[in-house]
C-alpha cells in the first residue's frame, strides 16, 4: 500500500480526527466499519511509523474542525477521481469508496462546507454530476433553474446598442457584421477562450467594467442627441467633437428633439415622455411610477445646473448605466407551484427565448404574445420556440464577424447561434490562438497578425461551413459532424459560379494556346481583344494588360494544359492568402509570385515543375484519410502545441467532451515537461513520463483516446512517419524561406484504446482515429454527452440531478426525429428547466 497518495495520508488524519472529536464539534464519529476500512487500508503508510507525505496519526487531536472540514473536501475529489482507497479487489474496494464517500459527503452537507457541490457550477464541473444517473430515469425531482441575473453576451451587449439607435435592418445587417463599428463603444464583456460552452450565467460587473461602462454610455447618449443639437445650432453640420468619429443617427427621438429645440424650460409632461422614450429604447420597457419621479427629479436637477441639453443627456446616460442593461433578469412571477417554482413572466419568457436562439430581443410577434397572455404554459413556448426556429430572416446573420478582414468573411446563416455552440463544444476557432513555426510547414502556414488572421482563420472559416451544411441540413447532426467524408477546401465561390468561371477560361486557353502569346503577346491581345472581353472571368477590356495575359496562360498551361482543373482565383490576384491545401494532404495551388509581376510581359521559363492540385469547382468533396470535424485541420490545430502534437488535449477532449467523463487537473506539485529525447517520438516520450503508478491514474483516461490522432500531425496533415526534429537526425538543411530542413523520420504508433462507452460491442483498442471516431458516432454515452453540453449552452449554467428528465426528454427528441438539432432545442427550451425559476436561498 505504499502507493497512497499525500491526499490519502490527509484523508486518514481527517478521519480518525473525526473519530477522536466531539460531537458538538458538528462532526459525527465514524461507524466501526469506516474504522476498520481506514485500519486496513491506511495505518500501513500512515502511522507513527511511517508518516508517509510527512502524516502522523498520534497528533490528530490538534486537528481543528475547520481543518478536518478542509481535507475532507480534498478527499472527497480523491475518491471522487477514484484514485483511492487503494485495493487490488474491485469489488471490496467499490464497497468501501461507497461508504467513505457517502460518508464525507453526508457531513460537508451537514455542515454546509462542500467545496465539491459549489464547484459543480462552474464551467469545466458539469461532468461531475454523475452521467448513468441523470439518464437512468430513476431521479423524481422537479426541473427548475436558479432564479438569476444573468449578465448579457458579447453579442447581445452589442445588439443592444443596435437597438438603442432604432436601426433598420440594412444598417443593423451592416454593424452586425463589424463592416462597421462604433467607434466610441467598448464591449466590455469577453467570453474565456476554451473549448466548450463559454457563456455562462456566473459572471457579473465589478470595477473593472464601470468606466468603460460610463464612457459608453457618454457616447451613446451623445449620438442620441447628435442631429437636435445640429437642428439647434448647437453644432455645425458636419462638425463632431472628434474628427475620427464621424458618425450619428440621421434623426434624434421625437421625445429628445422637443426639448433640445423648445423655447422654454421643459415641461414635466415633456420630461417624463423623453424618460419613457429612453426606457423603451434601452430597456425595452415603460418606466414605473418610481422611477419616473427619481429620473424626473435627476434631470430636473441637471437641468437647472447645465442647461437643457445637458440635463437632457444626464438623464439619457443614467437610464444607460441602469444594470437591467447589462443583465438578463429571470426570477419568475406569480403564485409558486406545489414544488416551490415560479414560471417565467411573459416578459422574462420573451428575452430567455430569443437570447437562447439568437442575440437579438424578441421580434414583435414574440412580445405581442407576452402582452397579451400568450405566453403563460408549455404549449405556448412550444409555439413561439418553433415559429422563430423556423424563421430564416430575423436571427440570421454570421456566425463570428470577429472573422472578417481583407481576405475572407464568416459564413451567414439564418440560426448563428446554433451553429456556434457546435463550434464553441468542438472548439476548433482556438486554432487562431496556436502560433506555429512556419518553417516546419515549409512555409505556408501564415501565423495571425495585424490585418488577417492568417492560415487558421482561412481553415476555420472552412470548418464553420461544413458544421453549417450539417446544422441546416438538420439530419443526423451528431453522427454527420463526427464522420462527414466531405469538406470545403478554397471554396471561395458558388458551385454554379465555379463551373461558369473554368468553362470560361478553358474556352480561352483552348483558344489561344497554339498562339505566340508566350513571345508575342501584345499581338495576341489585340488579335483577339473582342473575344478576351466577351469573357467575363478575363477581365480584360483593352489592350494595356499584355503581361495579365501572359500570366492567365502559364496559369492554364499549368493546369489545363497537364489535364487539371485550376483554382478559379489567380495566384495574382490582390490579397490571395491560398496556401493551405496542404495541411489537408491536398496537393498546393501556385504561389502569389509564380507567375511574376502582370505588369511584366516576360514569360519565365524553365521554373521547376510542380504538380499543383486539381481544384474541384463542386463541394464539398471527398478527401483521403479524413473522417468529420475532428481530423479537420482546425481542429487538429487547435488541439496541438506551438511545436509538436498533443495526444494530451486531444484525449481529454474526447474524454470529456464525448463520453462525460472526468479528469482531474494537474496537481501543482507536477512538472508537466516532455522530456527533450532525439532518439524517441513523441509518443515515446509522452509514455516515458506519465505510465508510472502516480501519473497513470489520470493519464490512462487520457493518452489512449489520443495516440490515434497521431495519424496526424500539429498542422492537420495526414501521415505515417514522424520527423525526428533534432540536428543529429538532420539530413538536409534548409533557408527556412525557399527550402526547409529535413530530418529522419520515425513510425507513427496510432494505436489506442476506446473506454467509456459503456458498451462493450465499442470499447476496446483502435487502430487510429478513424477507427476509434467510428465507434464513437455509433456510442449513445457520446450522442448524451453531446445533449448535456447543448443543456449548458442554451441554459447558461451546469445541469443538477433535478434535470434528468429535461436531459432524457432532449436526447429522446433528438432519437425520435431522425438526429434534428432543432429537436434538440425545442425540447429544452420548453423543459421545466427553462420554464421555472427557484431561490437557491
Amino acid at each position: 500500500m505504499k502507493s497512497t497518495t499525500l491526499l490519502g495520508a490527509c484523508f486518514v488524519v481527517s478521519l480518525v480526527s473525526v473519530a477522536m472529536a466531539n460531537e458538538t464539534e458538528g462532526l459525527r464519529p465514524l461507524t466501526t466499519e469506516l474504522r476498520s476500512i481506514i485500519a486496513s487500508r491506511c495505518l500501513d503508510c500512515h502511522g507513527a511509523d511511517s508518516a508517509e507525505g510527512n502524516v502522523r496519526l498520534d497528533n490528530l487531536e490538534a486537528i481543528t474542525l475547520p481543518a478536518q472540514l478542509d481535507l475532507l473536501n480534498r478527499v472527497y475529489d480523491q475518491l471522487f477521481f477514484n484514485l483511492m482507497p487503494p485495493g487490488n479487489d474491485p469489488q471490496s474496494r467499490d464497497q468501501e469508496h461507497s461508504l467513505l464517500s457517502q460518508w464525507i459527503r453526508q457531513e460537508l452537507l451537514r455542515l454546509n462546507a462542500s467545496k465539491f457541490d459549489d464547484k459543480l457550477r462552474y464551467p469545466g464541473n458539469g461532468n461531475l454530476v454523475d452521467h448513468e444517473l441523470l439518464f437512468s430515469g430513476r431521479v423524481q425531482d422537479k426541473a427548475y433553474s436558479p432564479a438569476r441575473r444573468w449578465l448579457v453576451s458579447p453579442q447581445i451587449f452589442h445588439q443592444r446598442v443596435i437597438d438603442v439607435f432604432e436601426m433598420d435592418e440594412r444598417d443593423r445587417k451592416l454593424y452586425s457584421h463589424s463592416k462597421k463599428k462604433f467607434y466610441g463603444v467598448t464591449n466590455p464583456f469577453l467570453l474565456p477562450e476554451r473549448s466548450g460552452v463559454r457563456y455562462f450565467d456566473l459572471d457579473s460587473l465589478d470595477g473593472g467594467h464601470l468606466l468603460v461602462l460610463l464612457d459608453n454610455a457618454k457616447w451613446i447618449a451623445e449620438k442620441q442627441i447628435h442631429a437636435a443639437r445640429v437642428k439647434n445650432q448647437e453644432l455645425k453640420p458636419g462638425e463632431f467633437v472628434n474628427g475620427k468619429d464621424r458618425w450619428a443617427p440621421n434623426t434624434t427621438p421625437r421625445q429628445f428633439e422637443e426639448i433640445i429645440l423648445g423655447d422654454n424650460v421643459p415641461t414635466d409632461t415633456s420630461i417624463n415622455a423623453a424618460i419613457e422614450a429612453q426606457f423603451r429604447l434601452v430597456l425595452g420597457r415603460q418606466p414605473s411610477p418610481d422611477e419616473f419621479a427619481s429620473y424626473l427629479s435627476l434631470t430636473r436637477d441637471a437641468i437647472e445646473v447645465g442647461g437643457t441639453t445637458n440635463g437632457l443627456r444626464q438623464m439619457l446616460i443614467a437610464v444607460l448605466l441602469e444594470s437591467e442593461f447589462y443583465y438578463r433578469q429571470e426570477f419568475g412571477a406569480g403564485k409558486p407551484d406545489v414544488h416551490g417554482r415560479f414560471m417565467l413572466s411573459p416578459r422574462e419568457a420573451s428575452y430567455a427565448i430569443a437570447y437562447a436562439i439568437g442575440d437579438r430581443g424578441p421580434d414583435e410577434q414574440l412580445k405581442l404574445a407576452a402582452e397579451q397572455g400568450r405566453l403563460n404554459t408549455r404549449q405556448d413556448f412550444r409555439r413561439e420556440v418553433t415559429r422563430l426556429l423556423n424563421d430564416d430572416t430575423y436571427f440570421r446573420g454570421q456566425i463570428d464577424p470577429a472573422l472578417n478582414g481583407s481576405h475572407y468573411q464568416s459564413n451567414e446563416t439564418s440560426h448563428p447561434r446554433l451553429v456556434r455552440f457546435f463550434r464553441e463544444f468542438f472548439g476548433y476557432p482556438l486554432a487562431l490562438r496556436v502560433f506555429k513555426d512556419s518553417s516546419r510547414s515549409e512555409g505556408r502556414y501564415a501565423n495571425p497578425k495585424r490585418g488577417t488572421l492568417g492560415t487558421p482563420g482561412w481553415l476555420v472559416v472552412e470548418a464553420d461551413r461544413i458544421v453549417t451544411r450539417h446544422v441546416e441540413n438538420d439530419r443526423d447532426v451528431f453522427e454527420n459532424l463526427l464522420t462527414f467524408d466531405e469538406f470545403y477546401v478554397y471554396h471561395d465561390k458558388d458551385n454554379a459560379t465555379g463551373r461558369k468561371v473554368i468553362d470560361q477560361w478553358r474556352s480561352v486557353y483552348e483558344r489561344l494556346k497554339n498562339t505566340p502569346w508566350q513571345t508575342s503577346p501584345e499581338e495576341v491581345l489585340e488579335a483577339n481583344l473582342e473575344f478576351l472581353k466577351s469573357v467575363p472571368a478575363m477581365q480584360i477590356k483593352d489592350t494595356s494588360r499584355p503581361g495579365e495575359l501572359v500570366n492567365f496562360m502559364h496559369y492554364f498551361e499549368e493546369s489545363f494544359g497537364q489535364g487539371r482543373t485550376p483554382f478559379t482565383t489567380v495566384p495574382w490576384a490582390h490579397g490571395y492568402t491560398f496556401h493551405h491545401a496542404p495541411f489537408y494532404n491536398l496537393p498546393p495551388t501556385p504561389r502569389i509570385n509564380r507567375y511574376g509581376s502582370w505588369r511584366s510581359t516576360k514569360y519565365i521559363a524553365d521554373l521547376e515543375p510542380v504538380t499543383f492540385w486539381d481544384y474541384p469547382t463542386d463541394q464539398p468533396f471527398p478527401i483521403d484519410h479524413r473522417k468529420g470535424i475532428l481530423t479537420h485541420p482546425a481542429w487538429l490545430i487547435a488541439h496541438s502545441s506551438n511545436f509538436h502534437t498533443d495526444p494530451i488535449r486531444r484525449g481529454r477532449w474526447i474524454r470529456e467532451k464525448l463520453l462525460a467523463g472526468r479528469v482531474p487537473d494537474v496537481p501543482i506539485t507536477v512538472d508537466a515537461q516532455l522530456p527533450d529525447d532525439a532518439h524517441r517520438t513523441l509518443r515515446q516520450r509522452v509514455d516515458s513520463v506519465t505510465t508510472d503508478s502516480q501519473c497513470w491514474k489520470c493519464h490512462r483516461q487520457m493518452n489512449p483516446l489520443g495516440y490515434p490522432f497521431e495519424i496526424y500531425d500539429d498542422f492537420g496533415r495526414f501521415r505515417k512517419e514522424e520527423p525526428l526534429e533534432s540536428p543529429e537526425h538532420l539530413l538536409q538543411s534548409g533557408n527556412g524561406k525557399t527550402s526547409f530542413n529535413v530530418y529522419e523520420t520515425g513510425p507513427i504508433d496510432a494505436r489506442g484504446e476506446l473506454s467509456g462507452t459503456n458498451d462493450p460491442a465499442l470499447d476496446g483498442e483502435v487502430s487510429d482515429a478513424l477507427e476509434m471516431i467510428d465507434r464513437l458516432a455509433q456510442s449513445q454515452q457520446v450522442r448524451q454527452s453531446i445533449i448535456r453540453h447543448a443543456f449548458r449552452f442554451f441554459m447558461g449554467r451546469n445541469e443538477m440531478l433535478s434535470d434528468s428528465q429535461t436531459l432524457i426528454d432532449a436526447d429522446q427528441a433528438y432519437v425520435q426525429s431522425g438526429g434534428s438539432f432543432k429537436a434538440v432545442v425545442l425540447s429544452l427550451l420548453t423543459s421545466d428547466s427553462f420554464l421555472y425559476r427557484k431561490s437557491h436561498l
